[in-house]
Formats: C-alpha cells, sequence, structure tokens
C-alpha cells in the first residue's frame, strides 16, 4: 500500500483501511484475547499492607467493620451485592503483611468501591492504632 490511507472500518477481527487512489485494504487483527472489565461481575479487590508486629486477628476485624459500613451505606449499597471476602495474609514481605481481601461489585464500579474502601480503611487504623506499611 503506497502512501497515505484513510482508515474507514476498525472491529476486533479487522481494519478497513482506503488509500488516496481508492483502493481498499483489509487487514485481518491479530487479537486473541480480549478482556472487559465491565460486563457481568467485578472484583474490587484491595490489598493492605501493615507492619509485622499488628495483631492479624484485629486487622482483618477493622477491615470486615469496613466492609460491612459501605454495604450499609446508601451510596454504596446497590455497588456491593455481596460480603467482602478475606482472602487474609497474601504475603510476607520484607517490612510488611499483605492482607488481601476482594468485594463482588456491579461494573464498573470496582475502582470507585476500592478506593472508598481504601479511604475508609485508612480512618478506621488511624483511630484503632494499626500500622501500615508502604504499599506493595
Amino acid at each position: 500500500m503506497e502512501g497515505r490511507a484513510l482508515l474507514e472500518k476498525l472491529t476486533l477481527h479487522y481494519l478497513r483501511l482506503r488509500n488516496y487512489s481508492g483502493k481498499v485494504h483489509v487487514v485481518p487483527n491479530a487479537i486473541s484475547t480480549v478482556g472487559n472489565m465491565t460486563r457481568g461481575a467485578a472484583y474490587a479487590v484491595a490489598n493492605i499492607t501493615v507492619a509485622h508486629g499488628e495483631d492479624v486477628d484485629r486487622v482483618l476485624g477493622a477491615r470486615r467493620a469496613v466492609g460491612q459500613a459501605m454495604q450499609q451505606n446508601l451510596r454504596f449499597a446497590a455497588r456491593i451485592p455481596d460480603e467482602l471476602e478475606i482472602a487474609g495474609v497474601g504475603k510476607w514481605a520484607d517490612s510488611a503483611l499483605v492482607i488481601r481481601c476482594c468485594f463482588r461489585v456491579a461494573p464498573p464500579e470496582q475502582w470507585c468501591v476500592r478506593r472508598e474502601y481504601r479511604r475508609k480503611l485508612t480512618e478506621a487504623f488511624g483511630c484503632e492504632g494499626i500500622e501500615t506499611r508502604f504499599r506493595i
């Protein structure tokens, strides 16, 4: 194909170009996998790091309480159909414990729910005196 071309159509399967002389070129796409984060159910995953010396049960209790409060909040109740799922200590890092949890949420609410959960958890940890670490 010589010179410039105008993109006429772009799909998951092909793109169609037309050059200045009017010739149409159909180029197949080599897309083999497509991910859609706004369909069906989504997950708001939150990995929170706390100091090694923290009482894990106390940390999990604070996380659970914040999750329940969000579910009861009118602003978030419709976005969070299920209870917070706490996976527990997901990793022992050099300077922290990484504790993982997630909400099943209505898409595309995963980012909004995760941001609000982290914000509320920061407040709760401050009130409880739970020491956090850098985010891994």
